[in-house]
C-alpha cells in the first residue's frame, strides 16, 4: 500500500508540473508581460525591468514569475549587502539603528523570496502570494524606520521601492494562475 501511495504521490507531483507547463504556455504571449505590468502600481518599471531582461520574450506565466523572484532576490541581496556597508560605516547610533532594522528586514525578505521560489515550483500559489506579500512588508517596514522620530532620511529609498515593486510582481503572477494550491 506505501508503495502505491508513494507512486502515486510521484503522479501527482508530475501531473502537477504538467499542468504548470500547460498553462504557462497557455499565457505565453506577447500581451502577457503587458497584462502582469498593467495591474502594478508601476507599470513602466515593471515593463522595463522584466522586458529588459532576456529571458522574458519567450516566459510563459511560470517562467515570468521565476524571472521575477531572481530579479528580486538578486537585488534584495544587493541592498543588504549595502546595508552592511552602511552599517560599517555609520556614525550615528540611531541611524545604526534603523539600519540594523533594514538589515533584518532584507534577510527576511530573501528568505521569502527563496521560499517562493519552491512554492511557485511546487505550484503552491496561495503560499507563493503570501510570500510576495511578505517581501514587500520588509521593503515598507526597512523604509517606515526612517519615519520614527526623529525622522532621517533614508539612504536605501529607491532599494525599498524596487522590492516592494518585485514582490507586487510575485503576488499578481500568483493570482493569475487558473488553480491554486
Amino acid at each position: 500500500m506505501t508503495l502505491f501511495l508513494r507512486n502515486s504521490s510521484s503522479y501527482i507531483y508530475l501531473i502537477l508540473n504538467l499542468v504548470l507547463m500547460i498553462s504557462g504556455n497557455f499565457f505565453s504571449s506577447a500581451t502577457l508581460l503587458k497584462e502582469v505590468c498593467r495591474q502594478t502600481q508601476d507599470e513602466a518599471f515593471c515593463m522595463n525591468i522584466l522586458g529588459s531582461d532576456p529571458r522574458t520574450p519567450d516566459a510563459g506565466l511560470f517562467e515570468l514569475g521565476l524571472i521575477t523572484i531572481d530579479l528580486g532576490a538578486y537585488s534584495a541581496t544587493g541592498t543588504k549587502v549595502m546595508i552592511h556597508s552602511l552599517l560599517l560605516s555609520e556614525k550615528d547610533p540611531e541611524l545604526k539603528i534603523r539600519l540594523t532594522v533594514c538589515d533584518e528586514n532584507y534577510e527576511d525578505a530573501i528568505y521569502s523570496l527563496r521560499e517562493a521560489e519552491g512554492h511557485l515550483k511546487r505550484a503552491e500559489f496561495t503560499a507563493l502570494n503570501l510570500e510576495g506579500g511578505s517581501a514587500y512588508v520588509d521593503a515598507y517596514d526597512c523604509e517606515d524606520a526612517f519615519n520614527e522620530p526623529p525622522a532621517y532620511r533614508s539612504p536605501i529609498t529607491d532599494e525599498n521601492y524596487h522590492l516592494e515593486r518585485f514582490s507586487e510582481i510575485i503576488t499578481i503572477i500568483a493570482n493569475m494562475f487558473p488553480f491554486k494550491a
